[in-house]
């Protein structure tokens, strides 16, 4: 086994910034094409004149640069020292998919007592890989 196992949960979560980036701005310019939100809005970003699902999308694909990003760059970390675990493996993508979860609650399930979970879940994962790696290289 080799360290490329790595870039399906990278490429998972690169695409799915990719995916929010383009629904978020297409809701922005549909809504300025027909007339429902002015473009000024978007332009100075004023958030309180903007709709729910417009806001809700920008802030989905906002979130992607937080906590996922710590995730990719433990990623590099792991390739960078060539762990091969299957546990690895494992809580690489089971992070991914519950970031999917959360972006799918975040914008069409709309259940924020099932987004904490996620968002808490992966979190909680997110803290454990982190200090999985650190002491693996201190000890």
């Amino acid at each position: 086994m080799d360290t490329n196992w790595i870039y399906g949960p990278i490429l998972i979560i690169v695409l799915h910034i990719f995916a929010l980036l383009i629904y978020a701005a297409s809701k922005r310019i549909i809504a300025v094409r027909k007339k429902q939100l002015d473009y000024k809005v978007v332009q100075n970003l004023d958030y309180r004149a903007m709709p729910e699902d417009i806001l809700l999308a920008g802030r989905s694909y906002d979130n992607q640069f937080q906590q996922p990003i710590l995730f990719i760059v433990l990623l590099g970390f792991i390739a960078s020292n060539a762990i091969q675990d299957t546990t690895w493996i494992l809580a690489a993508w089971l992070y991914v998919l519950l970031r999917l979860w959360h972006s799918i609650e975040h914008l069409k399930a709309h259940n924020l007592k099932r987004r904490t979970y996620a968002f808490g879940l992966s979190s909680l994962l997110l803290l454990f890989m982190w200090l999985a790696f650190l002491v693996s290289r201190l000890v």
